[in-house]
């Protein structure tokens, strides 16, 4: 990720980090030292939850994590913040402890690197809204993300913050909706059901409602992530602009079955109508 922060100029750069594996004094200097390589473009995802049998595992789990998750990573953001900003650190918390800390180089972002934080649980929500600058957005459908995405930027005008939402579309175009779903269909019938079984089969004894949701999710559809969209351009770009005009999502990224075949329909057919809306430069 530093190579790729000294020969780019314009990419945002952004690292996920669960704080599990990484003591905040060496996110601190890792996510200080990326981002001045990049000239100010790194962010941080942070990740709270995902495959926590991973983690304990590797016995980097403390007692009740899964209940007090939200409460560390807000410790240890609230480490890694003072680290970006002060000189010398001496703290004593719950389960970080630092004496004379000193930590360089210090970001080029003021304050600091961008946060991005996923949580879609009422504590996950609560943290985003105090402690993120976007939040990445799921949902079963584009009317989930939109409600979700309108809630967020909400949540946050009482906090006196701004904070962005973003999301993931997964299109799938052809020339006519027909087309689109039959291609659908063929991506279904070569699903790995086993692979989808065996995550569903995680997420399924996982207590979250978001997590549930996941499972949920990935029954109906084959992707892990994003909002499939399935049909000509102008259906694509009609998912886009009601997520962008009526749910105020600021980003989205896209990704593609196919991702050659893809990325080139998607440029050479959706952008044009996107620019023609006013909805990109």
């Amino acid at each position: 990720m530093s190579a790729l922060a000294a020969v780019t100029s314009r990419i945002g750069i952004i690292a996920t980090i669960q704080p599990l594996l990484f003591p905040p004094a060496v996110a601190a200097k890792m996510a200080a030292t990326i981002d001045g390589l990049s000239n100010g473009r790194f962010g941080i995802n942070l990740v709270t939850g995902s495959f926590l049998d991973e983690y304990e595992q590797m016995g980097v789990m403390p007692p009740n994590y899964a209940a007090n998750r939200y409460r560390y990573a807000a410790e240890w953001l609230h480490v890694v913040k003072r680290l970006w900003a002060e000189d010398s650190v001496t703290f004593d918390g719950e389960w970080f402890h630092l004496k004379d800390c000193r930590s360089s180089p210090k970001p080029v972002q003021k304050p600091h690197p961008f946060i991005i934080c996923a949580g879609k649980s009422d504590e996950g929500f609560n943290f985003t809204a105090r402690e993120g600058n976007y939040s990445f957005i799921s949902g079963r459908s584009i009317e989930d993300v939109k409600n979700f995405s309108r809630r967020m930027k909400e949540a946050a005008k009482p906090l006196g913050r701004k904070i962005k939402t973003a999301t993931t579309l997964l299109p799938i175009i052809a020339e006519t909706e027909e087309a689109a779903q039959a291609e659908l269909a063929v991506y279904r019938e070569g699903a790995d059901i086993e692979a989808i079984s065996n995550i569903s089969s995680y997420f399924s004894n996982v207590q979250r409602t978001n997590a549930r949701d996941r499972v949920e999710k990935m029954k109906n559809d084959i992707s892990y992530t994003g909002r499939i969209v399935a049909g000509p351009p102008s259906k694509v770009a009609d998912a886009i602009e009601d997520l962008v005009v009526d749910g105020q999502l600021d980003s989205i990224q896209v990704l593609f079955p196919d991702y050659i075949k893809g990325l080139t329909l998607f440029g050479d057919q959706v952008m044009p109508l996107l620019r023609a809306r006013g909805l990109i430069n």
